[in-house]
């Protein structure tokens, strides 16, 4: 760990900081000496001061992401709501492999995590080549479209040797 305190490092410990203080919506001094310190524990931890390597994104891409898989969230949300309140309880759940080329790991746990976001399914396992993902039935995984989802996570970060 770097022995100085950077610049960098103290912006991130403000923001997350100010994100606790918004989340938590307590005054409470001791809830507020926490958020300090785990602020800057992350801040600390997270590498951002001492990272050489980084990564690009593509910024209008990605804000234009997360309404889209918003709607997606949205979508699945319904039809996992249609499933609990139907009197058969149609639920038959399945673990399947998606084999993934996006070759970023920043991009594989986006893929990853958006998955896990969309209800009824969620991310087992991220490899950098592969997801291991359960859903509740195999309509939620039909309806999640992962190839679709890649495509779009795959706009967001850009392939090596191109500009954005």
């Amino acid at each position: 760990m770097p022995s100085r305190f950077s610049a960098r490092t103290a912006a991130w410990t403000l923001i997350l900081f100010a994100l606790w203080l918004l989340l938590s919506e307590s005054l409470n001094p001791l809830h507020i000496a926490v958020g300090a310190v785990a602020a800057l524990s992350v801040a600390l931890l997270s590498g951002y001061s001492r990272s050489k390597r980084t990564h690009s994104v593509r910024w209008i891409r990605a804000l234009a992401y997360f309404p889209w898989l918003f709607g997606h969230i949205l979508m699945s949300g319904l039809r996992v709501a249609y499933l609990i309140l139907h009197p058969k309880l149609p639920i038959k759940p399945k673990i399947f492999r998606y084999p993934t080329s996006l070759g970023n790991d920043l991009a594989v746990m986006l893929l990853g995590n958006s998955i896990t976001l969309t209800p009824g399914t969620v991310t087992v396992e991220a490899r950098s080549d592969e997801l291991t993902v359960h859903a509740i039935d195999s309509d939620s995984a039909g309806d999640l479209d992962l190839q679709r989802l890649e495509r779009a996570v795959a706009g967001v970060f850009p392939t090596e040797g191109k500009q954005s």
